[in-house]
């Protein structure tokens, strides 16, 4: 590309991103938070673009909303509800904003970067093309604001759990003087490891048939103090597609359970073995009672570099739990060393975004700034 090219496409994109800023309030965006929101937008930042596709028009979101923290509580995370036209899926998304600890009258960014769908008839009215509402945030005393539509809450709860059972544990490194074993929690040194969990997409609808389809046993794997256990499972397996997967759980707590996710490893046939995504059932469970979850939906999983793989062995293991009373158990680290020798898969199993977030204040700051924000956020709980 020519310089002049180059100069054009710049001042292009300039005048379309005013152009975005300059249309809120009735034309790009709009944000909908009520009188007594915890949050509300302080200001936003990015471009948005539109382009045709048939009858719909194609809003491509890359934007960074600031909000403000205008109640009362520290807020730990939340969720929005990103929403161009309310017919169909393609129009909805939503952002969680897990592993936060924002104090009252402090701002944060959320990042939103999604493409949405919109009629071309809803374009004509006078409404903000693409409207953005709080769904759900969770404070520091695990109470929650808002309607909730997408059962956010649950998994606001889950990643808060994770986060102060991550926080407690790097805490007690700190407090011991583990600083070896601190650093290899946090990959401290290594360069921008591979992950290794998998990508993981639900296809619905009939697949062609496939000669290599096989039953395969869903194997558990047992946290001892886990209060849902599974007991064994089976589903149809074709290349790197899980077909019909059920899991039978048992409930062996005295509690009645309104929520289990259930996690997936996934070995492939070169002996690896892979963390990716979760079955879940909002199926009230009774104490002592048992009960399946299944999936009518094809799992399709797929290698971080993309290649294609072969699912060699299914396992199953209880990522967490929600109770009647709104309590959430989650596995301690403790459970995850039980479970597992192998080192990464313990590694995997316990990975959260907090420790994501610490890890890279600790790269930054060193000892020093990772005690001063576990402090932080210790004092002010």
């Amino acid at each position: 590309m020519c310089m002049a090219s180059k100069l054009r496409f710049i001042v292009g994109l300039v005048m379309l991103t005013s152009r975005a800023h300059a249309q809120d309030k009735g034309g790009w965006l709009d944000w909908q938070f009520p009188k007594d929101s915890p949050v509300l937008m302080r200001d936003h930042k990015g471009f948005t673009n539109v382009t045709m596709r048939g009858s719909s028009m194609v809003v491509d979101l890359h934007e960074t909303l600031i909000l403000l923290n205008v109640g009362k509580k520290p807020i730990c995370g939340l969720t929005l509800r990103v929403e161009a036209q309310g017919i169909t899926p393609w129009g909805k998304g939503s952002v969680t904003k897990p592993s936060l600890f924002v104090l009252p009258g402090e701002e944060f960014p959320v990042k939103v970067d999604m493409q949405l769908l919109r009629p071309i008839a809803a374009a004509k009215s006078e409404s903000a093309m693409v409207q953005v509402s709080l769904d759900c945030a969770l404070f520091s005393d695990l109470k929650a604001y808002g309607p909730d539509k997408l059962n956010s809450r649950g998994t606001l709860m889950v990643y808060e759990m994770q986060a102060r059972r991550d926080r407690q544990f790097l805490a007690r490194l700190l407090d011991s003087g583990r600083i070896p074993e601190l650093r290899e929690e946090l990959n401290f040194g290594m360069q921008d490891p591979i992950p290794r969990q998998l990508g993981l997409e639900f296809l619905s609808g009939p697949h062609a048939p496939v000669a290599r389809e096989q039953a395969l046993t869903v194997n558990p794997v047992n946290f001892p103090k886990a209060p849902v256990q599974p007991l064994s499972g089976a589903a149809q397996v074709a290349g790197n597609e899980v077909r019909a997967p059920r899991v039978d759980i048992q409930n062996v707590s005295k509690l009645r359970v309104t929520s289990v996710a259930m996690g997936w490893i996934v070995r492939d046939d070169h002996g690896t073995d892979f963390v990716a995504g979760a079955l879940t059932s909002r199926s009230p469970i009774g104490p002592v009672q048992t009960s399946s979850i299944s999936e009518s939906s094809t799992l399709r999983f797929s290698l971080p570099t993309g290649q294609p793989m072969v699912i060699d062995r299914l396992m199953t293991f209880v990522n967490d739990v929600e109770f009647a009373d709104g309590t959430v158990w989650i596995p301690s680290r403790d459970d995850i060393n039980a479970a597992t020798q192998d080192l990464a898969l313990r590694r995997e199993l316990a990975t959260s975004p907090e420790e994501q977030r610490l890890a890279s204040i600790y790269r930054r700051e060193g000892t020093e700034g990772l005690k001063k924000e576990l402090k932080r956020i210790s004092l002010s709980n």
